[in-house]
């Protein structure tokens, strides 16, 4: 039975993937960045990985400039290969609502944004800084430019910056279900509804932590993905370990059992965003037994998001003298 024509389009994509995933950092990798001696000993393991070409010599002044380069370049390399760009939009959209939060934030409060866009969206960072300082909105979809005039509109009349948040977040889960169905990838919708899922549930735990009641709740929860508000409001008031019983079908049950159990003797939230990318990665691995296809890219593209977040928390970690322990048991699993 042969490769239907879809697929065969992403024969080449898919094997340029492949040869590359040897460089994402691997759980031993991971493990000796935690282990080394100084911060500085870590970025040497990065650069080994090619977050670095050598040709320069990289201080903790510049971290995030480095990681925001790697993200860039990871985008980069994948919408270049991919056939078709827009099938990928899932992923790309939440740096253009990144970079409108900044701006707008930035213009509220007249603080600088440079230094936190992220030039990894499909608009970028500084066209989208000047389409918002013209409050042009010709390269901005509908969506976007909806949201960006209700977040003018609410915070001239609130003053709260909390509403920019919520109402891009909301906005950008919402672009990017559509995106994925565009797509017409079930590992793209599917990675879609688990992510606005775990938002969901951690929006859950933390206004439970907080005291809020459970109609709070109601107005941060996020539309899209398979667990419906009225599961949340239900188990507003049961214990951790119980409400997690009916996380079960959904894949989250893990996360909310131990995750409640951390945040009931410790008041931390580490088991649980831990568990929750943990998911996420379990879930991006299943792409490892596709040959061809969308899913290697889209999944590449995951892992090296969760790579990011884990190189940020053993770099910080390390910078506040963390004890080891304490860095490894917030340390995500890696794809490979």
């Amino acid at each position: 039975m042969g490769i239907d024509q879809g697929k065969k389009d992403y024969v080449f994509a898919s094997s340029r993937v492949r040869s590359v995933e040897k460089y994402l950092l691997s759980r031993d990798k991971a493990e000796a960045m935690t282990n080394s001696k100084t911060p500085e000993d870590a970025l040497k393991i990065l650069c080994d990985l090619g977050y670095s070409d050598g040709s320069e010599a990289f201080c903790l002044g510049q971290f995030e400039t480095l990681l925001a380069r790697e993200i860039k370049k990871a985008y980069s390399f994948i919408c270049g290969i991919a056939p078709d760009k827009s099938e990928l939009y899932t992923f790309l959209y939440p740096y253009d609502y990144h970079n409108l939060k900044v701006l707008m934030k930035a213009e509220f409060l007249e603080t600088d944004p440079q230094p936190f866009l992220v030039d990894a969206g499909t608009i970028p960072a500084a066209q989208m800084a000047v389409l918002i300082r013209d409050r042009s909105f010709v390269w901005l979809t509908d969506r976007m430019s909806n949201a960006l005039l209700e977040v003018c509109d609410v915070f001239a009349r609130t003053g709260d910056p909390q509403i920019i948040d919520l109402i891009f977040d909301k906005a950008c889960y919402a672009e990017m279900k559509n995106a994925a169905a565009a797509s017409g990838s079930k590992f793209i919708i599917d990675y879609v509804e688990l992510q606005i899922d775990i938002t969901n549930l951690k929006s859950f735990v933390r206004i439970r932590q907080m005291g809020k009641p459970w109609d709070f709740f109601s107005r941060v929860f996020i539309d899209g993905g398979r667990i419906q508000d009225k599961l949340f409001i239900g188990g507003y008031d049961e214990p951790y370990e119980q409400f997690a019983e009916k996380l079960i079908p959904y894949g989250l049950s893990a996360p909310m059992f131990e995750g409640g159990a951390m945040l009931r003797e410790t008041g931390r939230f580490t088991a649980l965003e831990r568990l929750c990318e943990n998911r996420i990665m379990e879930f991006a691995k299943g792409a490892k037994y596709v040959s061809f296809g969308i899913e290697p890219l889209a999944a590449y593209l995951i892992a090296k998001e969760v790579e990011v977040r884990t190189v940020r928390i053993i770099i910080t970690g390390l910078l506040q003298g963390l004890p080891k322990e304490e860095i490894s048991e917030r340390v995500r699993d890696t794809y490979v």
